[in-house]
């Protein structure tokens, strides 16, 4: 008489032995092998494998035809960042001549592309040009050294002046990933905050920021950051916080828009989306919808960086939106995966 073990061993063994496959010892690695991501995969997201060979921690995925209920034509490169590098670009210093944070030229992303050959590149953030001189409105932090601070003023009428805390993407010094708000002082620290300070346009300024205010101030140690403006998720939360930095990216009405975040088992995603009705109907996102949409694609942290003429995502110097310039806008900054 055959015993229970027996009986047990020959059941598990009779479905392999009638095949040649291999199987992994558990269900989910099956899974795992057969579909990266599928939790995007299950929200419609198609993996786009026409744009050139990625390293196999790169993936990058096109959009269902509507996000955030609207039609959308966005895509997305999903990196694991145990073992993808991420990057600033930019030529970006002090200027004493122009007396402020920037460069003398501004770039394509082609150009970034061809400079780095970095597989997947953005756009990085916000920048305005005056007198010769390219002044960047937002942080580059690289291999733990600032090159330029986020903006730390706003004025509409260069009489009344509020100092916001702006957003930043960080990469800290033990490798985890966060998104805050920063202020760069007089003194030269450059803090960051768990909250930002809660300026309004329609209400008086408040405080300069400083080691005290906002509260649970420290200084940031990051080994790579770059600046945006609207910190759209902070610790899982959707945040949104466009009142209270204060830069003018039309935040409530429809636009191209770029966006970085992480996933809580270090998975970064960079996102674009199209718009302006450089394809019918696409007029593109809001900074609130990019903001659900990063939740929903697993993001934990995200930032929103420069949209409009500005979006674009080159995947191994391909384009993959079509910029509402009609043409790639030269940017100051870009942000590359490698």
């Amino acid at each position: 008489m055959m015993t229970r073990r027996f009986l047990m061993m020959l059941l598990f063994a009779l479905p392999f032995c009638s095949c040649s496959e291999s199987y992994p010892e558990h269900p989910w690695e099956w899974e795992e092998e057969q579909e990266e991501n599928p939790s995007i995969v299950q929200q419609g997201w198609v993996v786009v494998d026409n744009l050139g060979e990625l390293p196999d921690y790169i993936k990058v995925y096109k959009s269902p035809d509507k996000l955030s209920g609207k039609k959308a034509i966005a895509y997305i490169a999903v990196a694991d960042m145990s073992k993808a590098k991420f990057e600033v670009l930019g030529d970006i210093a002090y200027s004493e001549k122009a007396k402020g944070y920037g460069g003398s030229s501004v770039h394509t992303p082609s150009e970034f592309y061809m400079s780095s050959k970095a597989p997947v590149i953005i756009n990085g953030g916000l920048f305005f040009y005056s007198k010769g001189f390219y002044y960047t409105q937002n942080m580059v932090i690289r291999d733990g050294k600032m090159s330029a601070p986020n903006q730390n003023y706003y004025s509409k009428d260069w009489v009344k002046f509020w100092h916001p805390t702006i957003g930043a993407f960080c990469q800290m010094k033990d490798g985890t990933f966060k998104t805050t708000w920063t202020y760069f002082t007089s003194d030269k620290i450059n803090y960051c905050y768990p909250a930002p300070a809660e300026n309004d346009i329609k209400k008086e300024p408040l405080p300069v920021p400083s080691a005290s205010f906002p509260a649970d101030a420290e200084v940031l140690e990051a080994t790579t950051a770059i600046g945006g403006i609207i910190v759209l998720l902070n610790k899982g939360e959707i945040k949104n916080t466009y009142v209270q930095e204060m830069l003018e990216v039309g935040a409530t009405a429809n636009h191209p828009r770029t966006a970085i975040g992480i996933t809580p088992h270090k998975k970064m995603i960079l996102f674009v989306c199209e718009g302006r009705n450089q394809t019918e109907a696409v007029a593109g996102l809001t900074t609130a919808d990019v903001a659900l949409v990063m939740k929903n694609l697993g993001c934990i942290e995200a930032l929103n960086l420069d949209g409009g003429g500005s979006s674009c995502m080159l995947v191994n110097g391909k384009e993959t939106i079509k910029g509402s310039d009609g043409k790639q806008r030269k940017v100051l900054t870009a942000v590359g995966l490698r």
